[in-house]
């Protein structure tokens, strides 16, 4: 199981969605389509991406 570690991956507008990435090649990781954010620092408002927890 993976550690969420930088940079973080997520839509912009949390109404789009309320889950960050950290595995750049998660398949619901659409970085860097529009909308979408890279940061390092891990988002405290969102919950983590079951598929990026699971690899």
């Amino acid at each position: 199981m993976s550690k969420p570690n930088p940079p973080y991956y997520f839509k912009e507008n949390k109404i789009d969605s309320d889950t960050y990435h950290w595995e750049s090649n998660c398949s619901k990781n659409h970085y860097p389509a529009k909308g979408w954010v890279k940061d390092s620092h891990q988002p405290s408002d969102r919950e983590q991406c079951d598929e990026c927890k699971a690899k």
